[in-house]
């Protein structure tokens, strides 16, 4: 792509091009500005959709809890709005029992459950996979060597002020450390920045999480000195 490097010759007008999600003017992109706002409209949809689907299971007394970075804000959201980092999808936690009765209920909301490379999903009618809901078997690994299963279905469960169950702190803060990719580590740093981990949710952890806890930690320290 030419870049514009200043006024059009004789014009006396800043030439305009075409640039990724904006327009070039002098070499600076600029952004249209409903573009600025497309990840908290996506939020926004995922939580819709995410009180939608644990609104009709509550009703059906079918067990479930929403897990992954939608909780994980959730949570933030109780102690600090502005520090609520944007995520892409649903995940729902569900035991593999309860799936025949959740697809019936959830079908009537237009969710049709299937399976995409052994991931089991509720989707909409003509959306993607990463516009479904993604689910995880409760009380079971989700990758073999993972240190521990995922959280039971039993006294785990808060209610959200966004409408929809998610799982309590401690629990979540272990699937996070027993994932350990790096998003679950920024998840994990968002938590620490805003206090939610205390005394007593160390304590509750497994000793083998307490010290990826501990090197999370250590790592953001070694960020916030430079």
């Amino acid at each position: 792509m030419k870049r514009s490097t200043g006024k059009a010759r004789g014009t006396g007008r800043v030439r305009e091009e075409k640039a990724p999600y904006g327009t070039e003017q002098a070499g600076v992109v600029v952004l249209d500005y409903k573009l600025l706002g497309t990840g908290e409209f996506w939020m926004q949809s995922l939580v819709k959709k995410a009180a939608l689907v644990s609104e009709a299971l509550k009703k059906a007394q079918i067990p479930h809890a929403i897990i992954g970075g939608l909780a994980v804000a959730s949570h933030v959201a109780n102690v600090d709005e502005a520090a609520v980092r944007n995520t892409k999808d649903v995940d729902m936690l569900l035991r593999e029992s309860d799936a025949e009765r959740a697809a019936a209920v959830l079908k009537v909301e237009g969710f049709k459950y299937r399976k995409v490379l052994g991931i089991p999903i509720f989707a909409l009618k003509g959306g993607s996979f990463r516009d479904a809901v993604h689910i995880v078997w409760a009380d079971q690994r989700v990758k073999p060597n993972d240190l521990h299963p995922a959280p039971a279905l039993d006294d785990t469960l808060v209610s959200s002020k966004q409408g929809f169950f998610c799982l309590a702190l401690p629990s979540l803060l272990q699937m996070k450390l027993t994932s350990f990719r790096l998003k679950d580590k920024v998840h994990i740093q968002d938590m620490l920045e805003v206090g939610l981990i205390n005394a007593k949710v160390r304590k509750s952890l497994p000793v083998d999480l307490r010290a990826r806890l501990k090197e999370v930690e250590d790592e953001t320290e070694r960020e916030r000195l430079g």
